[in-house]
């Protein structure tokens, strides 16, 4: 790092979040190391958001048009004065007093180009109860090209320096949901120069309104075409190695059975034998990942109906 105490830059998206900002705000107001700029990426909101953020006056805001989330983080990136570079959601925030140990682990160990931490997912259940959902694990290097395909890659755990997007590029804007995971696999190609710690970082929220973490089934949702689109184009890649290429191929196989058994649930026959051939172009072992994945969602839906059908029977009695 430059200097003994190095400047963060914090970068967020935002389009009419008034109802959530405001904590990811003061996550990063109040911790425990001061060197932050904390950059608020506006797409034009109108539901009082504008209002609302003109009551930080420290905050950098920028309130322009933008192409989606990925261009926003682009610009954001671009005028960044830190050395040192965060992504923070709106309907998210960051774990108290971690900054100063993220700015520690970065100067002692010069060089590096990036650092990841655990995260956690919640529920708010109440006005003052949470629920813990999920905990993700750090990103350790030797499963970054994994995580980043089919698993959680707790990318806004990560921290990364600033020089990284100067070599590797930004985010890929063709990619509206999934440009986080283009990166990271550009990135687990490229280096695997970070460091990993044990120690969470990050909360995400699910809510009804997430693009992913909503509870919903999202087996035909747009950002898992794009998953499987962006699989596809490393599959056709022929430069990977083969370890890489059966990691695709598994990411593959998942995104287009939860395709195919999300098309059977809706009784769209025809989607599904399309994903159906679509799954096995790629893997002629297509059929048993989408026995593995339809086993426990079969059972899920056979607990839900006999849940249900106890209930009626405790009604009629």
């Amino acid at each position: 790092m430059s200097n003994s105490k190095p400047f963060i830059s914090i970068i967020t998206p935002c389009l009419n979040r008034v109802e959530f900002i405001t904590e990811a705000i003061e996550s990063v107001l109040h911790q425990d190391y001061k060197h932050i700029e904390h950059i608020i990426m506006d797409g034009g909101s109108t539901d009082g958001t504008l209002e609302l953020l003109n009551k930080f006056p420290h905050l950098r805001v920028i309130s322009q048009p933008d192409r989606g989330i990925y261009d926003a983080l682009n610009k954001g990136i671009q005028i960044a004065s830190g050395e040192v570079i965060g992504f923070l959601n709106t309907d998210d925030f960051y774990e108290p007093d971690v900054f100063a140990s993220i700015v520690q682990v970065f100067c002692n160990n010069t060089g590096i180009d990036a650092l990841v931490g655990a995260a956690t997912m919640f529920q708010v259940l109440n006005k003052d109860k949470r629920e813990r959902m999920m905990f993700y694990p750090p990103v350790t290097p030797q499963e970054l090209l994994l995580r980043s395909t089919q698993g959680d890659p707790n990318f806004n755990a990560w921290f990364f320096h600033k020089s990284l997007f100067n070599r590797i590029g930004c985010f890929d804007i063709g990619y509206r949901y999934s440009a986080d995971r283009e990166f990271l696999i550009r990135f687990s190609f490229q280096t695997h120069n970070y460091v990993c710690i044990d120690q969470i970082l990050y909360h995400y929220r699910m809510h009804p309104g997430s693009f992913t973490f909503n509870n919903r089934d999202n087996g035909e949702a747009d950002f898992m075409f794009e998953n499987r689109d962006l699989a596809e184009r490393y599959l056709k890649n022929r430069d990977i190695n083969t370890q890489a290429q059966q990691i695709f191929k598994d990411w593959h196989s998942q995104i287009t059975s939860d395709e195919t058994l999300t098309a059977l649930h809706n009784m769209a026959f025809g989607r599904a034998g399309r994903y159906i051939i679509r799954g096995e172009s790629y893997n002629f072992l297509w059929p048993i990942i989408f026995i593995k994945r339809a086993f426990p969602r079969a059972s899920r839906f056979l607990h839900k109906k006999i849940h249900m059908a106890f209930n009626r029977v405790l009604e009629n009695l």
